[in-house]
């Protein structure tokens, strides 16, 4: 007696576990969706940024090009564009350096 009763509540328990892991697997499956649909949303908005941000650079160099600007604006600005230029500069200067070899 005392043996079919320890064998029942350890199958009771198995069934427990057995609930609690489909559960937990149920649990992670929408967790893994969402995490998935997020990771979607944050590239959607990082791009979405990077085209704000080119937009924005265009618009400078448009606000520039017609004097639209404050001397210290039009100052940082060529700042950004000579270090941008001088990156870019770098940049080819390396690529030379890896054909040459």
């Amino acid at each position: 007696m005392v043996l079919e009763q320890y064998i029942q509540r350890v199958e009771e328990r198995l069934h427990l576990l057995v609930k609690k892991l489909q559960q937990v697997q149920a649990e992670n499956a929408l967790l893994k969706e969402e995490v998935s649909i997020q990771q979607q949303e944050l590239q959607r908005q990082q791009q979405a940024v990077q085209g704000l941000e080119e937009r924005l650079q265009l618009m400078k160099i448009a606000s520039t090009a017609q004097g639209g600007t404050t001397i210290a604006e039009d100052e940082a600005f060529k700042k950004e564009i000579r270090g941008k230029i001088n990156d870019y500069i770098k940049e080819i200067d390396r690529c030379i350096a890896l054909l040459n070899s």
